[in-house]
């Protein structure tokens, strides 16, 4: 009774003194007999950690070692891989156009090329030479048409250094070279030497094996070191080989990746041959796995011949063809040896590094932890001596700071009620700025916050409104950035550069953004693919799944490997369009792609408008025939119809959405299809396109006369030259 009359700020002082020290007594007992315990065991338990840690890592040390070595193989080689993808893309690139000359020489010029000259000796200049004894009168049409590959030729030495060399050479007799080397093909009164490639390596392997082909290694004429040729046939309109076209390359690049490759202070990189076995770079001089460095690889011994069976063993593995590990005897010491194929050559990389600097590591790793180890039990020890001492020094310390930690506490109870009362006092005056702050987690922090609840309702209001003009003005922001985002997806660059076609698109959103799309692109030189579609729904969402549509409908396209291709490219972009649709959003397409030579239009229509078609022969457009195929996104595995129709010079495809013929005026009338069709009829069929769709647009604008835009208006139109 005597306790509970005493004050708040005593009976708060009596309490903690007297709960401190129960507890610091027992909680004092309870650690000393934990301390004695946990030292016993963590004793036994710290050494076994040590030993099992210093086993593993140990292994995982050389573990990461040997994948590091792996690594650095699979990165050289895969820049080894982008070198000859490279040189193969060169020779390819010739062979190609070679034939394309050949099969369609009506849409070439006859150019001309000179013999060899001694002023050109230096300089980049393509070369003509013929074989003994052909008729030069008789190839003068033949050699005219393949000086068309000369600029090729020459593109293929520009920002390179390692190109010695490339070459056109026909069945019939005649080559033309492009090189700097000009005087070796004249003889010594200055007059150009026969040249019979027929029995020149690259040719003879091209011919008989019909397809691109790598030369043996060889030592440039320039004495830019160890090169090799990459030839490859064309062919004429009658699908026979024609000749053989070829470029050869300095092995520079490779040989600078091989002597660059280091790992640690005995690694060895290599490149050897498959087939013979021998080394053809090397990191080093000398040894096993290093190369002569005289310039005869006849000389050189196959590591299949080996007397050091172990090594001739691995090599053959090696060469195999797979990726992989292993461990041989290279010079009399152990090495591990990480080896791959270099794609698209009969060569394979590998690099060796001895076995004991791969153990290394994990030895010293082993040291380390098990000193460690010893020095954790020592530390322990002593740890848990200066906690003994810590306690009997902080029981102490307590003992003496409690009852002024008890004042402390009584005070921080009491000063919140002189905290409140203040307040109340300032609230009441009219002081509605005034905030009570009480940080205490009980009641009295829950009734200073209705007293600062009461002060903020008064302000409420304007706080309010100041919020909801900051946000109307944000969410104005957000949608023109998104106007500006969608507006960027459409393509808007129509000057290709070409002839054979005339192209332009416009598209008007009925809000800020809207859910119609046009796109175009071309697959390759011969076919363009046109697209314009109609999302449900108006809006930002519609504008979402416009730009999904878009994206995926394209990448299928790209992805086709012949014109058949198009509807199943509708059939895939529709199951993927209908995948977690919850929304149940959906898009009309028309899809079409045009061959710039034939002029056939193959084309789906999935659920959209019917283009209009212009045929120059009949002076007039007309809806084009299309089948009723379904919307994309509404179900899965639909079968969409592909149709085709063929375009003449000057036919002209004008493809739309609903916004055009569902256009209303004040008087709620729809443009319509027949509107839209008398319309481009009364246009003048020779105007470009863009104002083409300019007039329908005027003439949209003229019925609609200032009622508001209730749809997406969009419209593209290609002419076929």
């Amino acid at each position: 009774m005597k306790i509970q009359r005493l004050g708040i700020r005593k009976q708060i002082l009596y309490l903690v003194l007297s709960c401190s020290l129960i507890t610091l007594l027992i909680a004092g007992g309870i650690s000393l007999i934990g301390i004695f315990d946990i030292k016993s065991k963590a004793v036994k338990v710290g050494t076994e950690i040590g030993k099992t840690a210093a086993e593993n890592s140990s292994t995982a040390l050389k573990e990461v070692t040997l994948d590091s070595l792996e690594g650095l193989v699979q990165e050289r080689s895969i820049r080894m891989e982008a070198f000859v993808s490279d040189y193969l893309w060169d020779v390819t690139a010739l062979s190609n156009e070679m034939s394309e000359i050949l099969q369609n020489p009506q849409n070439y010029s006859l150019r001309r090329v000179n013999e060899p000259r001694r002023e050109d000796d230096g300089k980049l200049v393509a070369k003509l030479q013929y074989r003994a004894g052909v008729n030069r009168a008789a190839l003068a049409e033949e050699v005219g048409l393949t000086a068309n590959l000369q600029y090729l030729q020459k593109r293929l030495f520009d920002g390179v250094e390692d190109v010695g060399a490339n070459y056109v050479a026909s069945v019939n007799g005649f080559n033309i070279t492009v090189d700097k080397i000009s005087a070796r093909r004249l003889d010594a009164n200055g007059n150009p030497l026969p040249n019979d490639y027929r029995s020149r390596p690259w040719y003879v392997k091209a011919m008989q094996e019909k397809k691109i082909v790598f030369s043996d290694l060889f030592f440039d004429a320039q004495g830019r070191g160890l090169s090799i040729s990459c030839a490859a046939p064309y062919y004429n309109s009658a699908g026979e080989i024609a000749g053989i076209v070829g470029e050869g390359k300095t092995l520079e690049i490779v040989n600078d990746l091989v002597t660059s490759t280091k790992m640690g202070e005995t690694s060895t990189a290599f490149v050897i041959d498959n087939k013979t076995g021998k080394i053809l770079f090397s990191s080093e001089v000398g040894g096993e796995l290093g190369i002569d460095n005289d310039n005869n690889f006849e000389n050189d011994l196959s590591l299949f011949e080996f007397e050091n069976s172990e090594l001739a063993e691995a090599a053959k593995k090696i060469v195999s063809g797979d990726s992989g590990l292993t461990l041989t005897k290279v010079d009399g010491v152990n090495h591990y040896i990480a080896y791959t194929p270099i794609k698209d050559t009969e060569w394979t990389f590998g690099v060796a590094i001895e076995e004991t600097e791969v153990i290394l590591p994990a030895e010293v790793n082993k040291k380390v932890i098990e000193e460690s180890t010893e020095s954790f039990v020592g530390i322990l020890n002593d740890s848990i001596k200066f906690m003994i001492i810590a306690i009997i020094v902080a029981f102490a310390a307590i003992v003496a700071l409690v009852p002024f930690a008890g004042r402390k506490i009584a005070d921080a109870f009491t000063k919140p009620l002189n905290i409140l009362t203040e307040g109340v006092r300032d609230i009441a005056s009219g002081n509605l700025d005034k905030k009570i702050e009480i940080d205490t987690g009980n009641e009295l922090e829950h009734l200073a916050v209705c007293f600062n609840a009461m002060t903020d309702e008064l302000k409420k209001y304007m706080e309010n409104l100041t919020k909801a003009t900051a946000e109307k003005e944000r969410i104005a922001t957000e949608l023109n950035v998104a106007t500006n985002i969608q507006v960027s997806m459409l393509p808007h660059d129509f000057n290709f550069n070409r002839k054979d076609f005339e192209l332009y698109a416009t598209m008007q959103a009925a809000k800020e953004v809207g859910g119609d799309f046009y796109d175009f692109y071309l697959l390759d030189e011969n076919h363009l693919v046109v697209t314009i579609a109609d999302v449900s729904g108006k809006g930002v969402p519609a504008a979402l799944f416009m730009m999904t549509s878009k994206t995926i409908l394209k990448n299928f396209s790209m992805m086709m490997q012949n014109p058949d291709d198009l509807a199943a490219v509708m059939t895939l972009t529709n199951n993927q369009l209908c995948q977690n649709n919850d929304a149940m959003m959906f898009v009309t397409v028309f899809t079409g792609m045009l061959d710039l030579k034939t002029g056939e239009f193959i084309f789906v229509n999935g659920g959209h408008n019917p283009p209009l078609v212009y045929k120059n022969s009949e002076n007039k457009f007309d809806y084009l025939d299309v089948k009723k195929n379904f919307v994309l996104g509404g179900m899965e595995d639909i079968n969409f119809v592909q149709q085709k129709i063929q375009l003449d010079h000057g036919d002209i495809i004008y493809l739309y959405t609903d916004g055009v013929t569902e256009a209303l005026n004040k008087s709620n009338e729809l443009y319509g299809e027949k509107r839209l069709q008398d319309c481009l009829n009364r246009a003048d069929k020779k105007i470009p396109v863009a104002d083409l769709l300019k007039f329908v647009r005027e003439d949209v604008n003229q019925h609609v006369n200032g009622a508001d835009q209730s749809d997406d208006i969009t419209m593209l139109a290609v002419k076929f030259n």
